[in-house]
């Protein structure tokens, strides 16, 4: 394939720079103006929600927004909110391109709220693996946000830097992040439904015994 090679501009922003134990345990999250498919099901945990989203074969093509970006969707409920995001990946760049230009977008529908560039300063192309050690509390940071109504989390692999136009930079090779999700109360209507499940397997469960008499 073709490579055409551009100048690059740098761009410095304010970031909050993530490191966990180990050199590779390295990753930076930044609201949606910094540089800083394949779902898995939740695992219900106490006051939250992990959701594990594979990303073995996601490409990184291009810059945010651009239609030839691969976009994934995870369905976490109407309005919830989003707490914590951990990743343990292994990531390829093809040269020129580096590994530090590789970027996913974390938001709703309609708005970008986060960016994770977990190659943060490996400013070189190759593969490497990386690992925050752990889900990363967006609360503390102020970086937790919420989705609309439609309950999508939106997330866009793209490009900081483009370095091959209309083709691929990079690749995701392996390994999953992780999404916390407040965990959500469930409505009145839902309550009734469970109770109404409740009294048929009451009601199920007196027919048995009188049946067994």
């Amino acid at each position: 394939m073709f490579h055409s090679i551009a100048p690059r501009s740098v761009a410095f922003a304010a970031a909050l720079l993530l490191a966990a134990a180990g050199a590779q345990a390295k990753g930076s999250l930044g609201g949606a103006n910094v540089l800083a498919g394949k779902a898995g099901g939740p695992v219900a945990l106490a006051g939250f929600v992990d959701y594990s989203f594979n990303v073995a074969g996601i490409f990184s093509n291009e810059g945010l927004g651009n239609a030839l970006n691969e976009v994934h969707n995870l369905a976490v409920g109407a309005n919830a909110r989003v707490i914590g995001i951990g990743w343990d990946v292994t990531i390829f760049a093809d040269s020129p391109s580096w590994l530090s230009e590789m970027v996913v977008n974390f938001g709703s529908s309609s708005t970008g709220f986060v960016n994770l560039t977990v190659g943060i300063g490996d400013d070189a192309p190759g593969t490497q693996s990386y690992s925050s050690g752990g889900v990363v509390d967006l609360v503390g940071i102020a970086l937790d946000f919420s989705v609309d109504a439609d309950g999508k989390l939106r997330m866009e692999f793209f490009e900081s830097f483009n370095d091959f136009s209309g083709d691929w930079d990079g690749r995701w090779e392996s390994g999953a992040l992780t999404i916390r999700v407040e965990g959500v109360v469930p409505e009145p209507s839902t309550y009734a439904l469970m109770g109404l499940g409740l009294a048929g397997v009451a009601a199920w469960a007196r027919r048995r015994s009188q049946k067994q008499a």
